[in-house]
């Protein structure tokens, strides 16, 4: 049986290693403000995007103004790697997201042509 075990959000890499990666992913996709990838690696990050600028709104309704930003801190301390990267949530994005009220969909994936290398199809995450 498979309890509670979605399938189609694992990477074939240990537990240490995927959230490694995950949060390199989300870092430089917060960064950049884009990022192109494989299929199964791109409904991992929009999973894990959509769950750390949700929780982040969510910190940000449920304390006062100087609480929230120190919990929001800490939070994008745990999920991102880089101080620009927090800065950039912090003061660009978390504010665009609160004012327009949005609580899902923070990423919009495009398909894209075939990677030349393997033909692996492409995926570009984009935040909205």
């Amino acid at each position: 049986m498979r309890h509670r075990k979605n399938k189609l959000l694992e990477l074939s890499t240990g537990i240490v290693q995927k959230t490694v990666y995950v949060r390199t992913l989300l870092s430089n996709l917060v960064k950049n403000w884009k990022i192109t990838t494989t299929p199964k690696r791109a409904k991992v990050l929009k999973a894990h995007a959509d769950y750390f600028f949700s929780t982040l709104i969510r910190i940000s309704w449920k304390y006062e103004e100087k609480d929230a930003r120190r919990e929001c801190i800490r939070f994008i301390k745990e999920n991102t790697y880089w101080e620009d990267v927090g800065k950039k949530v912090i003061n660009t994005l978390l504010p665009k997201y609160i004012e327009s009220w949005n609580k899902s969909s923070f990423v919009a994936d495009y398909k894209i042509w075939y990677r030349s290398g393997d033909w692996a199809p492409k995926i570009m995450l984009k935040l909205l």
